[in-house]
């Protein structure tokens, strides 16, 4: 018998030996629905998970659309990217506390990669030029193919990694590290947001020293800011604080948070649709 006739009649063994037990284990620990599903309690359990999940699928809808524009693609791709995520991890996720969906630090790394490959400004596509393709321009449409790739990307170093094991790397981490992280996270997060509390038309400002470079377009472009945004901003930050404080006081006496991130979001919206249909019905 042949060396590769040994390997192959050693692999049919191997093969045969994989019982229906190894298999059954194998997907329970692969896929842990199969563990909590069948002693779920619907009686108990239902409804008030069918309240906490309504409750946090509103809320997605405004982070949505804000981690889309943070992004720089279509706002219509982040309620996408926050409905996909969720449905996976219920599948394979492996702890129920384990917070899913979309990321403000995720979605600024994508937003770099997509203004480098089609800025703003580009002589390639235009944005009146319609792609049939849910209504959008053929330039919006090839943003949303760049951050698609990049998610891509990220998922596949991510598959590598728990092949890998590399979750256990994570202890190495120490408290300092994380939190000066999450800070810088924070900071970068809130920059960015910086044109649209101001009113401002700003070019996409990265790479380093980034940071200093946008506040030094601020300054120098004071000006330009429309003091109606500024207040509706300034307005908006404060009702949001506001409500969520009364929200965190009277937690136990309310059975469903107020969502006025969603409320404010509607609102502006409504007065901006009764704005528009004012001055063509004035012009």
């Amino acid at each position: 018998m042949t060396g590769a006739k040994r390997k192959r009649s050693a692999v049919w063994r191997k093969i045969q030996a994989v019982r229906f037990e190894d298999v059954k284990v194998w997907c329970m620990r692969r896929l842990p629905i199969l563990k909590w599903m069948p002693v779920y309690n619907w009686k108990e359990n239902l409804i008030p998970d069918t309240v906490s999940g309504m409750t946090l699928a509103v809320q997605q809808v405004t982070q949505g659309l804000a981690f889309a524009v943070l992004s720089s693609v279509h706002p219509v791709f982040g309620l996408y990217g926050s409905f996909f995520p969720v449905i996976i991890y219920a599948i394979f996720g492996m702890g129920r506390h384990v917070a899913t969906g979309t990321f403000a630090l995720t979605s600024l790394i994508s937003a770099n990669a997509v203004e480098r490959l089609v800025p703003s400004v580009s002589t390639n596509f235009t944005a009146n030029t319609n792609s049939g393709v849910l209504g959008l321009s053929e330039f919006e449409m090839q943003r949303i193919g760049v951050a698609a790739a990049v998610s891509f990307l990220g998922g596949i170093i991510q598959v590598a990694m728990f092949m890998l094991q590399l979750g256990s790397a994570t202890f190495l981490l120490t408290e300092p590290v994380i939190s000066a992280m999450t800070t810088g996270a924070a900071t970068h997060v809130m920059t960015s947001q910086v044109k649209y509390l101001l009113g401002m038309k700003m070019p996409y400002i990265s790479g380093p020293l980034g940071f200093f470079h946008i506040y030094a377009y601020v300054f120098e472009n004071i000006r330009s800011v429309q003091l109606e945004t500024l207040l509706l901003s300034l307005l908006s930050i404060v009702v949001l604080v506001l409500v969520k404080e009364l929200n965190e006081k009277f937690q136990r006496n309310i059975k469903v948070v107020l969502p006025i991130d969603l409320v404010l979001v509607s609102i502006r919206s409504n007065i901006k649709l009764f704005a528009l249909q004012s001055f063509q019905w004035f012009n």
